[in-house]
């Protein structure tokens, strides 16, 4: 995959803008033709982010800020994810939650995450899995 396109996605951290964000990726990702199984990834490791804005970000004072920034460039799919809000450390697993950096981290091919002044997850993917649908020479 060669030149570069981004998608830039700004919203309310409101209960149904995780899903509304997902939909908009994955169609930015199928007009580029990447693979699906590339995409569901994708799109597990995004989601986790994104609804872990929605759900922890902000207090219950009403949603705050949340933006989605994807682009290609090369062979990387390349997705940040912010807030303007609170990072919740986490001591250990409680009712089954607290996972989602840890899937994230295991998707991604890299991963990171800035807690300073809100929080932005980086994921990095490698896009070289992508579905070639040319027709054979």
């Amino acid at each position: 995959m060669t030149g570069s396109s981004e998608l830039r996605l700004h919203c309310l951290a409101h209960p149904a803008a995780a899903k509304s964000l997902r939909h908009a990726l994955a169609a930015f990702l199928a007009v580029l033709d990447i693979d699906s199984a590339l995409t569901d990834d994708v799109l597990t490791a995004v989601g986790e982010a994104l609804v872990n804005v929605v759900e922890h970000a902000y207090s219950s004072d009403g949603p705050g800020e949340l933006e989605l920034f994807a682009r290609i460039e090369d062979d990387a799919i390349l997705v940040d994810v912010y807030d303007r809000g609170t990072f919740i450390e986490r001591d250990g697993r409680r009712l089954g939650r607290g996972f989602g950096l840890g899937i994230i981290r295991a998707i991604a091919r890299a991963a990171s995450l800035d807690t300073d002044g809100g929080t932005h997850v980086h994921m990095l993917f490698d896009a070289s899995r992508e579905n070639n649908n040319a027709p054979a020479p």
